[in-house]
């Protein structure tokens, strides 16, 4: 009798897990502290029937929950689920969500993650994988301190920006970060792109406050950035040098910040560039991370 009693049991988990098949992958595997992280989570219909996602007034059918390596709980985050999914037998659908947005680590470390889907008609909760990640802390590469500029939020306090060249295990990129000159608070944390360092990046502040940099992003492409005093980025446009040589800033007679050099594209539009060529590719395949 009690092995009838196992096999039924055993029996149900396999059914229950084959409601949905459940899984969850995030971009890589390093993040910096207060970075927003984006996990894709993907749910195949195994149901044999349509299922439900989610609807106004039902409970939301995604989660997250984040723990440390050893299973200690840190944050549980809902996904709202008032849009409605209708997933057919054998249907996938795929969800993309900042997972950050409860709950960012702000300490050095190992952590997990795993999602959980709704069956909304049976109440059944089915589970990821858990997707192993590290922050990891590494000292500015270029740092200063300014004032914010009058007309603006916090208009004379003092911020600081910081650029960071993060190595993760096969790509190199350009991270940047506002920080409170007096407490130290982390305001934000971003990756601005992918670097190659055969060309050191141009750092300036202009007339404004704002952070000018121009960063190699691969051979042949160079991104120009401009973020403001709020952390925020103005403007983010990409050159080569192929025809017109490597972009320079150079500052006007008005103290304004101008680019010299290399050739604007944008790699959202390759229907104005087709046919064009960047270091042997077209300069329409898009450069990864851009």
């Amino acid at each position: 009798m009690r092995h009838l009693i196992t096999l039924f049991i055993a029996l149900s988990a396999f059914h229950a897990h084959a409601q949905f098949d459940v899984s969850l992958k995030l971009p890589r595997a390093n993040f910096m502290a207060l970075e927003a992280i984006a996990a894709t989570v993907t749910v195949t219909n195994r149901t044999g029937a349509t299922a439900v996602l989610g609807g106004p007034g039902r409970a939301d059918w995604l989660s997250f929950e984040m723990t440390t390596t050893d299973g200690t709980a840190l944050a549980q985050m809902n996904v709202d689920g008032s849009e409605i999914l209708q997933v057919p037998p054998g249907g996938t659908v795929q969800q993309k969500i900042v997972v950050t947005k409860a709950y960012a680590p702000t300490e050095m470390g190992n952590y997990a993650i795993k999602a959980r889907v709704l069956h909304t008609q049976s109440g059944d909760y089915y589970e990821s994988n858990r997707a192993r990640f590290s922050i990891i802390e590494i000292k500015p590469m270029w740092e200063r301190s300014f004032g914010v500029p009058e007309g603006m939020k916090d208009a004379g306090k003092t911020r600081r920006y910081a650029l960071y060249t993060f190595r993760d295990y096969e790509t190199t990129s350009l991270y940047f970060r506002l920080i409170d000159d007096k407490t130290g608070d982390r305001l934000s944390t971003y990756r601005l792109g992918p670097l190659s360092m055969i060309h050191n990046p141009q750092i300036t502040l202009d007339m404004k406050n704002q952070l000018q940099i121009v960063f190699m992003a691969q051979p042949h492409v160079f991104a120009h950035a401009i973020v403001g005093p709020d952390g925020q980025v103005i403007k983010l446009s990409y050159y080569n040098d192929e025809k017109s040589g490597r972009p320079i800033m150079q500052q006007t007679d008005t103290g304004e910040i101008t680019i010299a050099g290399g050739t604007y594209f944008d790699p959202s539009k390759p229907d104005e560039m087709e046919g064009k060529r960047v270091g042997g590719k077209k300069i329409t395949e898009r450069p990864p991370g851009l």
